[in-house]
């Protein structure tokens, strides 16, 4: 998700951006997505979304690099993006904290974690807010933004009005484990597999029927493989299980794809050995050029 803010960031012909992993892997995995991926600058080019000279002054404006506290020590705002994980995300936080000056901004992008939870690592747990994004980031256009009780009104303003000069269209709402969109989408998902775990009908149909039917320009499980989702849901359902309830339980079928590897497309999931539809050996009638 991190290398699709940064896209949409890169909208606002003011915005210096500037993306940071401490792993060269992924750094450049997340360079070359902004540069030519599906959705990227390249792409967009192609498509006349852009002209070639926007395309230049967009990548003149971004910047990569391995040094974490280099790449904040200028930053007026932080889109935190690492995996789904509670410890992991609070010791980035802390870590960057150090690296920022005092009136920066952060802006976590968890997709179920409670941000005064997140925010707990902070000193100043006032400068952390929620920002929920949905792939493709610079896609699409809604921001789910949660604050916590702590959260400054001024921060939030100012996050606010960020997204907003991007083009995004940001919705508020409270602090809680999965927010909304997270809670709701959870569940069908969810209840998808069970269903194809009970044998009531396979991921085909299943995809067949939400597209046809509810007018999904995706379907449950061509969203999990092709957005390389399945690990976020995952990490994001262990979360919501725990915090709000058994109905939230993780279905068999889901931990055996996801202990076997399966975790969606590999050209955005370095490391997977393919999705839902690869586990199960079935070929997709539908299936776009693979990347």
């Amino acid at each position: 998700m991190g290398h699709g803010i940064a896209l949409a960031c890169l909208r606002n012909p003011e915005t210096q951006v500037t993306l940071i992993s401490r792993s060269q892997e992924s750094l450049d995995h997340g360079s070359a997505l902004i540069r030519s991926g599906p959705y990227g600058i390249e792409r967009s080019v192609e498509r006349n979304k852009i002209t070639r000279e926007q395309a230049d002054e967009m990548l003149d404006r971004l910047r990569t690099t391995l040094d974490f506290e280099g790449g904040l020590v200028e930053a007026d705002l932080v889109f935190e993006s690492v995996p789904e994980i509670l410890d992991l995300k609070k010791q980035i936080l802390a870590e960057a904290e150090k690296a920022v000056p005092a009136s920066t901004v952060f802006a976590s992008g968890t997709s179920a974690i409670m941000i005064a939870e997140l925010g707990s690592a902070l000193e100043s747990p006032g400068r952390l807010v929620g920002t929920h994004w949905f792939y493709p980031a610079n896609i699409m256009p809604l921001v789910e933004v949660a604050r916590s009780d702590m959260s400054h009104d001024d921060v939030v303003e100012r996050v606010l009005d960020f997204l907003r000069s991007i083009e995004k269209k940001p919705v508020m709402v409270n602090d809680a484990p999965g927010f909304f969109m997270t809670r709701f989408i959870n569940l069908y998902i969810a209840e998808a597999i069970r269903l194809v775990e009970l044998g009531v009908a396979g991921i085909v149909e299943i995809d067949a029927m939400v597209k046809t039917g509810l007018g999904w320009p995706m379907g449950v499980f061509e969203l999990l493989d092709d957005t390389a989702s399945f690990d976020s849901w995952y990490h994001a359902q262990e979360y919501l299980h725990e915090t709000c309830g058994e109905r939230y339980a993780i279905p068999p079928l889901a931990r055996k794809v996801f202990s076997a590897g399966y975790r969606g497309d590999p050209s955005l999931k370095p490391g997977s050995r393919g999705g839902w539809y690869q586990y199960f050996g079935i070929p997709r009638s539908d299936d776009k050029k693979r990347r």
